[in-house]
């Protein structure tokens, strides 16, 4: 299909984010890039591109899958403030990034920026943990 999302194993897209798992609406992907702890990103299970696409019950559902997962980044990671955001002028499928922000931390106060010029990337065993957590918190 090419979609950076709806691919079943697209490299791009391993590339810079692991999957966490299937939630009611759409899928949880874990950023590697760590400079935000908990820095995940949700895209939307069926393919459309903006939010006003979706009916009533999709609208609903994604939402509900993204207020269970930012609660549960907060409560796993103890950032100040979840920021929320729908990025993807060239990617056209709909997502929401899940950006932590941790007060005295990397860009509190700020804006945000996609690609961070320092990233901090863990070890695996690192990153199956911070997975295993989200899994267990949301029950998938």
């Amino acid at each position: 299909m090419g979609c950076f999302y709806c691919d079943e194993h697209s490299e791009a897209r391993e590339a810079i984010m692991m999957k966490v798992g299937d939630m009611t609406a759409g899928t949880l992907y874990l950023f590697k890039d760590q400079a935000h702890k908990g820095r995940c990103v949700l895209a939307l299970g069926s393919h459309k591109k903006e939010l006003f696409e979706c009916d009533e019950q999709e609208r609903n559902a994604i939402m509900a899958d993204v207020a269970a997962a930012t609660k549960a980044i907060k409560k796993l990671w103890g950032c100040t403030k979840m920021n929320i955001g729908s990025f993807g002028d060239t990617n056209p499928h709909l997502h929401f990034h899940l950006v932590p922000k941790y007060e005295g931390g990397f860009e509190f106060g700020g804006g945000f920026v996609i690609t961070n010029p320092e990233p901090v990337h863990l070890k695996d065993e690192e990153y199956q943990e911070m997975i295993a957590a989200l899994k267990n918190e949301l029950g998938i």
